[in-house]
């Protein structure tokens, strides 16, 4: 079988910058499936693995005695990487597909609960109602250009960048984001970048905002797609949020033009707040503090726990797995 140069670099940056075995869980493989309505998402993990094990599927390993903590940026690559590896040890395997869709589903239903605490769906109140001046594109382009020149990765936060890269490099992932780049001529680059933003790499959600696939969204932009699709239909969804948001067949994908694209996605409400906006640069030196905590409640404290999408932008090319029209 041949792999191909984005499957050969996203290995070798994973063996490099990973653990080949990742432990998912603080809890030791013996430990006692969570009670229902635990908020504890390891717990959580942990019995979705035990019930995978039960099957004879293959998932990461849970190390006993190992403390982690529940920040966002430790749980969800743990989650998607169970996903993964339940959904790669199902290919050609005895278990029923009901059992497998159940593991999915429940982690995915993890998955998104994870995203939503960390941030908050996209805000329903006008620029005007959040205190954000019309912001346009000439006004702003060069300080893009200079923004992403100058940006440098947190040292703390290199292994969580390098995962990050090594998803969006997958050859499964590339091949669904090739798909859609086919259908509406946006990047795949671009679109693996809102998946990972949006969904945290989770296919069961809706590229639009993350909500589950299983039906049309609910938050903003509700009711999409306006046409109902299959659950499993990712890639059509995925053409929708970008035809929503006018990114189809456009012929401008400059540097400037596509961060622009990225932050308008999530708003420019970070502006009104004098900083970069975390969506855009979290784990680098353009950001330290302040997000939106909830629906247009800005909190000046709080630290985004999520990897921004020019940060993961620069990776990307640096590592050669991304070329940016000129």
């Amino acid at each position: 079988m041949s792999i191909n140069r984005r499957q050969f670099s996203a290995t070798m940056i994973a063996a490099a910058s990973l653990p080949v075995l990742r432990p998912i869980s603080r809890a030791c493989a013996q430990s006692p499936a969570p009670t229902a309505g635990t908020s504890d998402p390891w717990q959580q993990l942990a019995a979705l693995s035990a019930k995978a094990r039960d099957l004879g599927l293959s998932v990461p390993r849970m190390s006993p005695g190992i403390t982690l903590g529940t920040s966002f940026d430790e749980v969800m690559p743990a989650v998607v990487d169970f996903i993964d590896s339940v959904k790669a040890s199902a290919v050609g395997s005895n278990v029923p597909q009901s059992d497998i869709d159940d593991l999915v589903k429940s982690a995915s239903s993890l998955l998104i609960e994870l995203q939503n605490k960390e941030r908050a769906p996209r805000s329903e109140a006008t620029p005007a109602e959040l205190g954000v001046a019309p912001v346009s594109f000439d006004a702003i382009k060069d300080q893009y250009v200079e923004l992403f020149n100058s940006c440098e990765p947190l040292t703390s936060h290199r292994t969580q960048i390098a995962w990050y890269v090594g998803k969006l490099a997958d050859a499964d992932y590339d091949k669904q984001y090739q798909e859609v780049e086919e259908s509406v001529c946006v990047p795949w680059y671009f679109v693996g970048l809102i998946h990972a933003m949006e969904a945290s790499f989770n296919f069961d959600a809706h590229l639009h905002n993350g909500d589950p696939l299983d039906r049309k969204t609910v938050h903003v932009p509700a009711g999409r797609p306006p046409v109902w699709l299959p659950p499993s239909d990712w890639a059509s969804s995925a053409d929708d949020a970008m035809k929503y948001e006018g990114f189809a067949d456009q012929t401008d994908w400059s540097l400037a033009r596509l961060l622009y694209r990225l932050e308008a996605y999530n708003g420019f409400g970070s502006r009104a707040h004098g900083i970069n906006t975390p969506y855009l640069w979290s784990f680098s030196n353009h950001y330290s503090k302040g997000k939106y905590v909830s629906d247009g409640v800005w909190d000046a404290n709080a630290v985004s726990q999520q990897c921004g999408a020019a940060v993961l932008l620069k990776a990307m090319v640096t590592a050669g797995k991304a070329t940016i029209p000129t």
